[in-house]
């Protein structure tokens, strides 16, 4: 194999698909049977030859199996591929290294396991949920082998595309391996597409390992929608981080040649027409791309599935899945602003060019509202179904709105696929007037939302505000109502200086807002923050002061050279028998009615600080009977300090 290099400007060396059969790594020069490794190679190549004929020819005879299965998953079955055997080093089954390779089979001579079965893989893609996938997996299992056991002499298995791209969500590139080097007996265009981004893959990475972050594969190949004629989305992350002689976009222009000459070769190397189409971004683009919440980017990480990681894509697939990656506001006034900035524009410029125009000024602008919401900005084709899913169905928005946005996606649709040829000028004055109306409404739309996030916040900062000053009157050992709890707060908190009387105020402000129920966003962000701070500040007080109520229940002993602590809570006593040892034992103990200790059981920190926060400070009497058992448990030279 050449040797990797890191320079940009190095020609572009060829990658061919690993060579079906045994290639072994070698321990020595003497392996298992007292065989040299130039014997074993020589081995090696006779099997690989031996199997290579062993595959066509099952191939030969698979015409009947592939067409019985087709006739009934011809839409699920994406490819069935023939795998030759994987070599062994060492027999799995008898943990043996007495492994035997001949001509003709490679096998234990231990136990007689045979490592030279071809396996048959049925690459498949059900729709429904997962469960439903898995159960029409199970069924097509069954078939196949039904099938196979009638026609073929091979080890049968299926795989669905989520499985696959679940094993390289996890780094697992093992399966891209196998695919690429099998013999396809069925493609609907799938394998042959893939093979093509592996070997592709392979190239860049043998070239520009060090600047290579990630290698994704998007479009219908993910899908499992791809034909033979189908385009290879791919995008390759390059870290420009240590880059500091050229800027990004020269960096991006001296890899994008190299890159897209390597893509010809792949698809020559795969044996497949399919167009490679490799978008190329550097990781400090990337990242400012994602914090400005462009959609091809949002599209790109929830879509792509990684055929190389070095750690980043995914984390940041993960991330945006869980809804941690959010557009920031900044972003949201610029989506929503730019619909009018470019309807102005297109009263200036040519047809043609304002169709395109149009298209913007209502996606845009709608993936806007739909943020504003939390979603991220969908794809052109989701978009409408979104808007009426987010706004249709809540009475927000009128369907006519969204018909007017999908007759624009689809005029512009029918301009790149050559089905409208002429725009009329009154094709363009009546598609300006619809999208300028669309804008309107969009206006309307945003002031709705803007009333709706309103009342969302203002009940949630209500509900938190409540719970707050309730669960501190809680504490104090007072019932309260919400209708009741601002003046029980005054009286048993602020009195007693357990809360800042600006509390008050806070509380008695939010009451307000969520009685007039409208305000500014602004000023409830601000009173959450105050509140949040506040209600803080209360608990860690009337914690505090809970503790030195409690401290007086507390009773140290020494005995023996050690120390230990003992509390004495009402009907229950922890004891602490030595302080000093962090891995000392903790007991627990139930205080009768004559004062003695009972019902030894362990105990933990935890338990001791949990009774805590529930105790009122109830007295406790410490009779003859106490001591004596203090004495039986700690010694006869126990002596007891109060207030240590």
């Amino acid at each position: 194999m050449a040797k990797k290099s890191q320079n940009p400007q190095q020609e572009p060396t060829n990658v061919q698909p690993e060579p079906v059969g045994y290639q072994p790594q070698m321990a020595g020069p003497e392996m298992p049977g007292g065989m040299s490794q130039q014997q074993m190679q020589q081995q090696m190549q006779a099997m690989a030859m031996k199997i290579r004929e062993q595959l066509e020819g099952l191939k030969a005879r698979s015409e009947g199996f592939v067409k019985e299965v087709t006739s009934k998953y011809k839409k699920e079955v994406l490819g069935m591929i023939l795998l030759p055997p994987r070599p062994q080093q060492f027999c799995v089954k008898c943990n043996s290294e007495n492994v035997k390779v001949t001509e003709s089979r490679a096998h234990c001579n231990t136990c007689s396991a045979d490592f030279s079965t071809i396996d048959l893989l049925v690459l498949a893609n059900f729709e429904g949920n997962l469960d439903e996938k898995m159960k029409k997996k199970e069924e097509l299992d069954k078939k196949l082998r039904e099938l196979a056991g009638k026609k073929l002499d091979v080890n049968i298995s299926s795989a669905l595309l989520d499985e696959v791209w679940d094993m390289c969500l996890k780094g697992k590139y093992e399966i891209l391996n196998l695919i690429t080097i099998g013999v396809p007996i069925y493609d609907t265009g799938w394998l042959g597409a893939l093979k093509a981004a592996e070997v592709h893959k392979r190239m860049v990475l043998q070239k520009f390992e060090k600047y290579v972050v990630s290698y994704v594969l998007a479009g219908s190949l993910v899908k499992g929608t791809a034909n033979k004629d189908s385009d290879i989305d791919t995008f390759i992350v390059i870290d420009d981080t240590d880059v500091t002689r050229m800027t990004a976009a020269e960096l991006v222009s001296k890899l994008r040649a190299i890159i897209w000459g390597m893509a010809a070769e792949a698809g020559y190397a795969a044996g497949v027409g399919n167009k490679l189409n490799v978008q190329i971004y550097v990781l400090t683009e990337m990242w400012n791309t994602i914090k400005a919440a462009n959609p091809v980017i949002f599209t790109f990480l929830r879509d792509g599935i990684p055929l190389y990681d070095r750690g980043l894509f995914t984390p940041w697939k993960l991330l945006l899945k869980q809804g941690k990656i959010t557009p920031t506001p900044e972003a949201i006034d610029t989506y929503m602003k730019s619909g009018k900035q470019m309807i102005d524009r297109t009263k200036f410029t040519l047809k043609n060019i304002a169709v395109e125009d149009f298209f913007w000024a209502t996606l845009t602008p709608s993936q806007g509202a739909l943020m504003m919401l939390g979603v991220p900005p969908p794809d052109p084709k989701e978009t409408p179904v979104l808007m009426r899913e987010h706004f249709v169905k809540t009475s927000l928005l009128e369907d006519k709105w969204v018909k007017i946005l999908e007759d624009i996606l689809q005029l512009r649709k029918d301009i790149e696929h050559g089905k409208v040829k002429d725009v009329s000028a009154k094709l363009v004055d009546e598609y300006l007037d619809n999208t300028e109306k669309y804008l309107a409404r969009l206006d309307k739309l945003m002031k709705q939302i803007e009333v709706q996030e309103v009342k969302r916040e203002i009940k949630q900062l209500y509900e938190k505000t409540m719970d707050d000053a309730l669960a501190a009157l809680k504490m104090v050992e007072v019932k309260a109502e919400a209708s009741d709890a601002v003046k029980q707060f005054e009286k048993n908190l602020v009195a007693k200086k357990l809360a800042a009387s600006k509390y008050v105020d806070v509380i008695s402000r939010i009451l307000e807002l969520n009685k007039e129920q409208k305000g500014n966003r602004g000023e409830i962000a601000s009173l959450a923050f105050e509140q949040d701070r506040l209600a803080k500040d209360t608990f860690d007080l009337i914690r505090a002061e809970k503790g030195k109520k409690v401290e007086k229940f507390k009773i140290s002993a020494t005995y023996g050279g050690k120390k230990a602590d003992i509390w004495m809570l009402t009907d229950t006593a922890f004891v602490v028998l030595d302080t000093t040892d962090p891995k000392t034992a903790m007991k627990k103990y139930k205080i009768t009615e004559d004062g003695s200790l009972s019902d030894e059981k362990a105990a933990s920190l935890k338990e001791v600080n949990d009774m805590l926060e529930k105790f009122a400070g109830t007295p406790t009497t410490l009779t003859r009977n106490t001591i004596d058992s203090l004495k039986k448990l700690l010694g006869q030279d126990v002596k007891l300090v109060v207030g240590a």
